[in-house]
């Protein structure tokens, strides 16, 4: 049995399995099409075979196989039949350590360009204004329990907001159009860096955007946009809020930046974008 690697034994919470295919694919020229695999190993002799992907992982509708040289160990030249399956995270790590054995990983973010692979390990947190109007939301629910909602001549506007259908409905609204599709932004904090992570809720562990939030993790990815001395990464952008500019309008600013909601917001109001410096990477996986 060969040694085994620690590097090797990581928890992927988060796995693009798409792209892990596509690229070890792209690499291999294409996969082999294998029902079965029969060699006949000697002594001192190693034979390459063809291992195929099992029929209980995310690939098996494909029936691909993987290459691989696998050392024989008989000694009477007797016929060995060998069957290997390939889990997501097997193949994950199959593609990081071809592209380590390349060296195409970069681990300095300070020196990145775009297209670069990265491997950056950093504090996992949610989309900062998710995570501002879901609790603001909470508390609007919890308070409405616990007060009569008919307006009154002396209600605070803090108050009036928390009444109101329509300013309830624009938060909704907003938390949904953050996560639309599945789609959601993961924000990683490493050596005083922003890190937007692009991620789909389809290729989280159990489907649970929640499990790798507040944690440290591991990430590798591709760089797709760099802004290191200037520039900011919207976070409401490929919405409708975006298309519709909502951050700029009037009444969205009013709206968010009253000194009333500072409990929630402080004092700036609702901020929807990551200033400099900071980077996007399209993860491949989230592990640790």
């Amino acid at each position: 049995m060969d040694k085994i690697e620690k590097d090797k034994l990581t928890i992927p919470i988060y796995l693009n399995t798409k792209i892990v295919f596509d690229m070890l694919a792209t690499i291999e020229d294409g996969f082999t099409e294998v029902k079965n695999v029969q060699t006949s190993k000697n002594k001192n002799r190693e034979d390459g075979i063809e291992a195929n992907v099992g029929t209980n992982n995310l690939f098996a509708f494909l029936n691909v196989g993987i290459r691989g040289n696998h050392k024989g160990n008989s000694s009477n030249g007797e016929t060995v039949v060998e069957e290997r399956t390939h889990t997501p995270v097997s193949l994950f790590q199959q593609l990081k350590g071809q592209l380590d054995n390349e060296k195409l990983i970069n681990r300095d973010i300070t020196k990145l360009c775009i297209g670069d692979f990265v491997e950056v390990q950093g504090i996992l947190k949610n989309n900062p204004v998710i995570e501002m109007l879901s609790g603001l939301k909470e508390f609007i629910d919890l308070a409405n329990l616990f007060t009569d909602n008919k307006p009154k001549s002396n209600q605070v506007k803090k108050d009036k907001f928390m009444a109101d259908n329509r300013f309830n409905s624009q938060v909704d609204a907003l938390i949904k159009g953050l996560q639309a599709d599945g789609k959601k932004d993961i924000i990683c904090v490493a050596d005083k860096m922003s890190i937007v992570l692009p991620t789909d809720e389809n290729y989280f562990l159990n489907n649970n955007m929640s499990e790798v939030t507040d944690g440290n993790y591991k990430i590798l990815g591709k760089v797709i946009q760099i802004s290191m001395e200037d520039g900011e990464i919207s976070l409401l952008r490929n919405t409708v809020f975006s298309k519709l500019q909502l951050d700029k309008m009037k009444e969205f600013k009013d709206l968010f930046s009253d000194p009333s909601l500072n409990q929630f917001f402080g004092d700036g109001g609702i901020k929807t974008v990551i200033s400099a410096p900071v980077i996007m990477i399209i993860p491949i996986a989230i592990y640790i």
